[in-house]
């Protein structure tokens, strides 16, 4: 196996989601995008029991076959908190795609106009608080975390470039309702 391509089996298997416009994930995404650096990974991790991924400019890898009934479960059970975010993200934002910037201060905006019960229900079930300001810095550190959303710059607090995942997280919000 080449050190490369070692290197970047090591991220993906920790379930990280490569995008393309990634500043921190970019060498790993251009090195994906070459057919032969992917078809050689593809080979690898197949022989695994994997699948490597790429479409619409993000990577990552799933299990050949579908999953259990078990592992659907466990998997909507420890997505659940990212799932309802990725819904209330396209509630407040229904246009938002990837390479988009969103700003916090306008999430706060479209929050405060939104008014919505419900919304704020969802968020004191996720985040276990009803101030605004912890509200909103988890609900960006988790879409951080989980490669759906990346700082811009930085040292900027307010500016995040949407990633290629929220695509893969919408299909599955829309697959559910």
């Amino acid at each position: 196996m080449a050190v490369g391509i070692d290197e970047f089996f090591k991220v993906l298997s920790k379930g990280v989601m490569i995008a393309i416009r990634s500043r921190k994930y970019l060498d790993i995404a251009n090195f994906l995008m070459i057919d032969e650096n992917f078809d050689e990974l593809f080979a690898i991790l197949k022989k695994l029991g994997f699948t490597l991924n790429g479409e619409n400019g993000y990577f990552y890898i799933s299990k050949k076959e579908n999953m259990n009934e078990a592992e659907l479960n466990s998997f909507l059970n420890n997505h659940k908190n990212i799932l309802i975010s990725i819904a209330i993200l396209k509630q407040l934002f229904p246009y938002l795609d990837r390479g988009h910037i969103l700003k916090q201060t306008d999430f706060i905006v479209h929050y405060k106009q939104k008014e919505d019960a419900l919304l704020e229900q969802k968020f004191e079930y996720i985040f276990k608080t009803k101030d605004l300001k912890d509200i909103v810095e988890k609900f960006f550190d988790l879409l951080e975390k989980n490669y759906i959303l990346e700082k811009k710059e930085n040292d900027s607090k307010d500016e995040y470039l949407v990633l290629s995942a929220l695509e893969y997280y919408t299909k599955i919000v829309q697959s559910v309702v």
